[in-house]
């Protein structure tokens, strides 16, 4: 009994002494049977999305956005570690040189051949060449047993695409379009002054008096096209203004209203805004339409198939973790 406990003691001092040389200078995130995650490995995980979150958010709201990414970002590599184990446990393998030729692949495609700048890159980033190959392996561990364990094929009935299509409806509803050609002039930065009839001094912004000239001409039968190819400072000057078929929501609020309210053939007049001077013509006009199942088959059973993947995926692992020990700090 006592040489047992002797035993058991020992076995957890090495463990102890294990996670400790692991995390000597860093913290323990998470614990996953007897492998440590530590929090450095969590930010490296995240810093590409912390770097877009601190960029769009500020305050309260981008420590609770960080918050929730780090978290994330742990789950996936618990999820990650629990899967290298599992391939470990049943004693697969793969092959070193399906590890080089991945590794050459790479070399061709992202490095145009060049392995020098290949290995410079890591050095860059302070990784060995046997730390970027067994983090190839991994990558390759985990595709290969995400595929292995959800080989079966899953198989969509018809009933389940036309209750996907119905529950979705709003999904396959094409909205309202119009197309549409636009002039653009852009306000002038410094308004000018001038004497009006009554000998008083007003001011004028010269693009506001180009634009209603414009419109004038256009109203006497000028080419759309060919004003905008000339004077227009906005989006499609060289293909005479044609912005194409666009929808009410892809349009500045100005504009949406106008154009939605015209027929085809119509000229709208000055619209100004904050920037700038518009001027529209409604080429032609199409209603929102439901596009059919029929179109859609297909469509939507690959996102069901896609689903039912992942939801296949999830119960694997959640076996997995049913039977690992997990400690997240």
């Amino acid at each position: 009994m006592v040489r047992s406990l002797l035993i058991v003691f020992l076995c957890f001092f090495c463990f102890l002494r294990s996670l400790f040389s692991q995390t000597a200078n860093d913290g323990i995130a998470a614990i996953v049977n007897d492998k440590v995650i530590t929090f450095s490995q969590v930010r490296k995980q995240v810093e590409p999305n912390e770097a877009v979150l601190r960029e769009t958010y500020q305050g309260p709201e981008l420590v609770d956005r960080i918050k929730e990414a780090r978290l994330s970002a742990l789950r996936a590599l618990i999820d990650r570690e629990l899967i290298i184990q599992d391939f470990k446990s049943k004693k697969y393998a793969i092959p070193d040189s399906f590890i080089e030729s991945r590794i050459r692949d790479i070399i061709r495609t992202q490095f145009d051949g060049d392995r020098i700048a290949f290995i410079r890159t890591l050095q860059a980033n302070g990784v060995s060449e046997e730390q970027y190959k067994q983090q190839i392996l991994e990558q390759i561990i985990v595709q290969a047993m995400r595929m292995k364990n959800v080989s079966e094929p899953v198989i969509i009935s018809p009933y389940q695409i036309e209750k996907y299509y119905h529950d979705h409806i709003g999904q396959f509803f094409d909205p309202p379009q119009v197309k549409l050609r636009i002039i653009f002039l852009q306000k002038t930065s410094f308004k000018e002054k001038r004497a009006t009839v009554g000998g008083q001094i007003e001011e004028y912004d010269p693009a506001k008096e180009t634009a209603t000239e414009l419109l004038s001409k256009l109203q006497l039968g000028a080419d759309f096209a060919e004003l905008a190819r000339t004077y227009s400072e906005g989006p499609k000057r060289m293909d005479g203004g044609d912005l194409g078929w666009v929808t009410k929501d892809s349009l500045r609020p100005e504009i949406a209203e106008a154009a939605f309210s015209m027929y085809p053939g119509q000229t709208s007049g000055v619209i100004e805004t904050v920037d700038g001077y518009y001027i529209i013509r409604l080429e032609d006009k199409r209603k929102g339409k439901l596009k059919p199942l029929s179109e859609l088959r297909s469509q939507i059973e690959g996102l069901l198939i896609q689903e039912q993947r992942q939801k296949l995926q999830q119960q694997w692992l959640n076996n997995l973790k049913a039977k690992a020990f997990i400690k997240m700090f």
